[in-house]
């Protein structure tokens, strides 16, 4: 990073977007012995949270931001996931029976918690899988530098690295039980 003091604002964004990243990402918390396959509806769900939070700071930071270089990849692959959300949201809404309207604790939880076998029989699960796994990539690649520029020590900016320890933060919620 350049010797300028980054703006507030910035800054602001930068926290805000870490701490989306930090609990609307299944990829980095994910609990151990549980089926991958039904984290890609969680992370298609959660995909307008974090594609809305990438975007925010993309256009609130500097062209010579370090963010750039990692926070474009991040955007275009959670951009991939955003343009399945509504194609998961209709197949959850049909399969559980749920008002598309609804907006209840337990139809928004039915539509983001799903067990691994519900998510393979999505009609669009293998878009969605590649997809997942696009942005699982791209998304470790910029919560190290994030979280930096956030002004965390080393050992939280290395949290997602593959084989690294990997935080559950806000993701562990008592009582949630999985969609079948």
């Amino acid at each position: 990073m350049s010797d300028r003091k980054t703006p507030r604002g910035e800054r602001e964004l930068a926290w805000h977007t870490h701490l989306e990243v930090a609990t609307r990402t299944p990829f980095l918390g994910a609990t151990p012995g549980r089926d991958r396959d039904g984290l890609v509806g969680e992370a298609v769900y959660d995909s307008f949270a974090v594609h809305t939070a990438l975007h925010r700071l993309a256009a609130g930071i500097t062209p010579d931001s370090p963010l750039v270089p990692v926070l474009l990849p991040a955007l275009m692959a959670t951009r991939q996931l955003l343009a399945l959300r509504s194609s998961w949201t209709g197949y959850c809404n049909e399969r559980f029976a749920l008002d598309p309207a609804a907006t209840d604790e337990t139809s928004e939880m039915s539509r983001q918690y799903v067990a691994a076998e519900v998510a393979r029989a999505w009609p669009k699960f293998d878009e969605g899988k590649a997809a997942y796994g696009e942005a699982t990539a791209a998304v470790r690649e910029f919560q190290p530098v994030l979280a930096q520029f956030c002004g965390l020590d080393s050992t939280s900016a290395n949290t997602a690295a593959p084989g690294g320890w990997e935080p559950f933060g806000l993701r562990l919620v008592p009582g949630i039980r999985i969609a079948k």
